[in-house]
């Protein structure tokens, strides 16, 4: 399974704990009771009927007063590239066009990106702006490793693309992540899916893995004494 389509997979299966995880003001005022994932192919040119294809893009309505219907699309990038913020702008008016609803668009970044922030792209005609776009961002290299580990499943498994202290013991800290990922209590296909991600963007030597491994048996059989 390539990159994109192994963390599409994994936003499907985590949707609405990638929210909580990084927007949890954003996940309070959602109704996932209303979750449903939309078609995601939209016609760029409604006359020709080309199309294109987002990663992920949720139907949901909201808690607040009369419910509102909302769209949530997230893109995966592999790093930051200078005309994404335009694409990501087309994504947004597509999907207006097509579902008439507010959107929420965030784009996750796995390598680069500048942690938890807005990105924006601005529309200008002779030398005035006639509106800026704005999406949520969340560049994982920038995030630290040790905080998110400890924030359920999904925190222990994307920390392993973030940053980490430079004391920190890289193969403590990956047996840490698999431990939380194992005893999560989650059904198997997505402790598979959790561990998978883990062990695709491992940079640990083979030495390091076989420790890695001896850790983490260390750390399984003293569970119960700790208990």
């Amino acid at each position: 399974m390539g990159h994109d389509q192994l963390f599409k997979a994994l936003l499907e299966k985590f949707f609405r704990d990638f929210l909580e995880l990084f927007f949890p003001k954003v996940a309070e005022r959602l109704d996932f009771g209303t979750f449903v994932f939309l078609d995601k192919e939209l016609f760029a040119d409604l006359l020709q009927g080309p199309t294109r294809e987002v990663d992920v893009v949720a139907r949901l309505e909201t808690h607040e007063g009369e419910p509102e219907i909302v769209l949530v699309h997230v893109e995966v990038q592999s790093r930051p590239e200078r005309d994404f913020a335009r694409r990501m702008f087309e994504y947004s008016a597509l999907l207006w066009l097509r579902d008439r609803a507010p959107i929420f668009p965030v784009v996750l970044y796995l390598q680069g990106g500048e942690g938890l922030t807005d990105e924006e792209y601005q529309l200008t005609l002779f030398g005035r702006e006639l509106f800026p776009f704005r999406y949520a961002s969340v560049g994982l290299a920038r995030l630290r490793a040790e905080e998110y580990v400890e924030m359920g499943p999904l925190g222990a498994t994307l920390a392993r693309l973030m940053g980490r202290r430079k004391d920190a013991d890289p193969v403590v800290l990956e047996a840490d992540m698999q431990r939380r990922v194992a005893e999560s209590g989650l059904d198997d296909l997505r402790k598979f899916l959790l561990l998978d991600v883990i062990e695709t963007y491992s940079k640990l030597s083979e030495e390091e893995r076989a420790r890695d491994s001896s850790v983490w048996s260390r750390e399984r059989s003293i569970e119960p004494c700790r208990k």
